[in-house]
């Protein structure tokens, strides 16, 4: 479904991607892990066609990004980190204009208002959401489309738990649908809920790529213990010989909350 095959880019005397190539089947849900700075974005933005890799090539169900873009990308949708909209447009009227430029079907509007909880919110202006609202509109976005491709860089962060059911049931949806997630995180859930696989980058080169529950148990680890410290470990190993889960489900011992 999708290939890269050693992409470069750099800016200026910044080498962000170098010489990165991966294949990603489809139906495959991965995970794009790293540190900030190691390239997951500028990987996504290459894909999507919003940065020109120096060297290399992408191919998009097949096609070749460089050679025929638009109807490679005709093959995809992305989620960015923040997306921006016309304040003077209503959340419907956003959607009618994504879904007419997208070429998506007559009733992906209003499946995307009521999958997205954006019903009330419909006939108010982009200008008038909190941060979150204009969240729930930009998942919407990127899901009115139905293609084969799906990106999302770091969808989850800053999401409330409501628009974070939205984000997860959609996405499981569009696993079984058997379409094509690539996405990039920080936080440990979003592997557990999402990811088949997981590929690490670092220094915007491929560090790790493998799939399998225990690798991406261990890739959770690894990002719980640059969140929580190298004391981590000892924490954990604390916890379960304080805490203890009864046979009511409740949790009980040192730590636990009545």
């Amino acid at each position: 479904m999708l290939t890269l095959t050693g992409v470069t880019k750099a800016y200026g005397d910044r080498h962000v991607l170098q010489g990165i190539s991966l294949g990603i089947a489809s139906g495959e849900s991965v995970a794009l892990l790293g540190a900030n700075g190691s390239g997951k974005t500028t990987t996504l933005r290459c894909i999507v066609g919003l940065a020109r890799p120096d060297s290399g090539s992408i191919a998009i169900g097949g096609i070749d990004a460089a050679h025929d873009p638009i109807r490679a990308r005709r093959h995809l949708s992305y989620l960015p980190q923040k997306s921006v909209f016309p304040p003077t447009l209503t959340v419907r009227e956003t959607l009618a204009v994504i879904a007419r430029l997208r070429s998506a079907d007559r009733g992906a509007v209003d499946r995307e208002l009521e999958a997205c909880g954006l019903v009330p919110l419909a006939d108010r202006n982009v200008a008038q959401l909190s941060g979150g609202e204009r969240q729930r509109l930009a998942m919407a976005v990127a899901f009115l489309p139905v293609v084969d491709l799906y990106l999302f860089d770091e969808a989850s962060t800053n999401l409330d738990p409501a628009a974070l059911r939205i984000l997860f049931r959609r996405a499981r949806e569009l696993k079984r649908d058997g379409r094509t997630l690539l996405f990039t995180t920080h936080i440990p859930a979003d592997i557990r809920h999402l990811a088949t696989r997981a590929i690490v980058l670092r220094d915007g080169r491929i560090e790790s790529d493998n799939a399998g529950a225990f690798e991406l148990r261990r890739y959770e680890h690894a990002l719980e213990r640059d969140i929580w410290g190298d004391d981590h470990d000892d924490a954990i190993r604390d916890a379960g010989s304080a805490d203890r889960i009864d046979g009511d489900g409740r949790l009980r011992g040192a730590g636990a909350v009545a």
